[in-house]
């Protein structure tokens, strides 16, 4: 797991609207810092925790009713 790439993926996927791939990775990052993994370096781990939230509170509905279409 490499926590950088996978929380610009998370930045990116919420910056076009791909609110599947922005939870997914979200849920990564999450298992892998609740693992016991690094934060990414040079970000801030509070910040981290809570664009984290942010992306899976914003999220929660959305990649569902994405999902629920297919």
């Amino acid at each position: 797991m490499d926590p950088t790439q996978c929380y610009l993926e998370m930045f990116e996927a919420m910056q076009d609207g791909d609110f599947a791939t922005a939870r997914e990775r979200a849920l990564a990052l999450r298992d892998w810092l609740d693992g016991g993994g690094f934060y990414p370096p040079n970000y801030n781990p509070a910040e981290v925790q809570a664009y984290l939230a942010s992306v899976l509170r914003r999220t929660a509905g959305r990649a569902a009713a994405k999902g629920a279409c297919r």
